[in-house]
């Protein structure tokens, strides 16, 4: 081989099965998982099925007449922009269960350099039935979250590849450690994670699997491991991995609020989270 030829080699990492974090261990959903609630956001206007979750507050004892799932802002911001509010939720991505979105509640609407404030969270217009999976929230700092995995915890990802196909979890993922050479280095609104992903798994709920119960910890936000996951690459630990917004601050706020009171009677709103304790402010 040339010099030419041997630097390129050298250059080029060896590749990974199908995903940027070494073997691919993403699978189908299997009734085991305590995922069932897991579904796919269809809004009119867009070809894009974000993923949420349905959530439920457990020292509720009597089951409310609505459901309430959480996600990603941008689920409802469309390819020009603009706010999507026409949507339903497909629990199991099975469009004949489907319920539609009635309230909505988001971290943000301007994505741009606000990525660590990508949440919503949704009210449905009814119930689905009881015997669906619903998370429990759960604040988990990034120290706790780090020692829980360390130690050998079970932390799992769901979403669905390139916005169609079935629900999967991807398993052995979890919370990373940052190093100050990271994007988001020193913010602690968001984990970073290395489970394996594509399109398509965006809001999915990130869960920590604890005593047979499920509990999300985080929604899936942004891949900013962007070059070595569209090239299939193994990961690169010089680049940043994925990240999920945190259950907490004014999320976990609205996330109580709402399972709480359900929609208030307005159709659309939204509250950008503000820095410093301050009040959310309204967009």
């Amino acid at each position: 081989l040339s010099g030419r030829q041997c630097l390129t080699l050298l250059l080029i990492p060896a590749l990974a099965a199908a995903n940027i974090f070494g073997n691919d261990d993403r699978r189908d959903i299997r009734p085991e998982d305590g995922l069932s609630g897991v579904g796919t956001i269809v809004c009119m206007g867009t070809t894009r099925r974000p993923v949420g979750a349905l959530i439920a507050d457990p020292d509720r004892r009597v089951a409310p007449r609505f459901d309430v799932i959480v996600t990603v802002a941008h689920a409802f911001v469309g390819t020009d922009g603009s706010f999507i509010t026409d949507c339903e939720f497909h629990v199991g991505a099975d469009p004949a269960r489907a319920a539609r979105i009635i309230f909505l509640k988001t971290g943000t609407v301007k994505l741009h350099r606000n990525w660590h404030n990508d949440w919503a969270v949704a009210v449905l217009d009814r119930r689905l039935p009881e015997e669906v999976d619903r998370l429990v929230p759960r604040v988990l700092n990034e120290a706790d979250a780090n020692a829980l995995r360390a130690g050998g915890a079970t932390f799992l990802l769901a979403g669905h590849n390139g916005e169609r196909g079935p629900l999967q979890v991807s398993e052995n993922c979890g919370p990373m450690p940052k190093r100050f050479s990271d994007l988001n280095g020193f913010d602690a609104r968001v984990f970073n994670h290395d489970c394996d992903m594509m399109p398509g798994w965006s809001g999915g709920p990130l869960v920590l699997r604890e005593n047979g119960a499920g509990y999300l910890v985080a929604v899936n936000s942004t891949q900013l491991n962007a070059i070595t996951h569209i090239s299939g690459w193994p990961y690169n630990g010089r680049m940043n991995p994925n990240t999920a917004v945190r259950v907490d601050g004014p999320f976990r706020d609205v996330i109580g609020q709402v399972l709480k009171a359900g929609a208030p009677g307005t159709s659309v709103t939204c509250l950008i989270a503000s820095t410093g304790g301050s009040p959310g402010l309204p967009c």
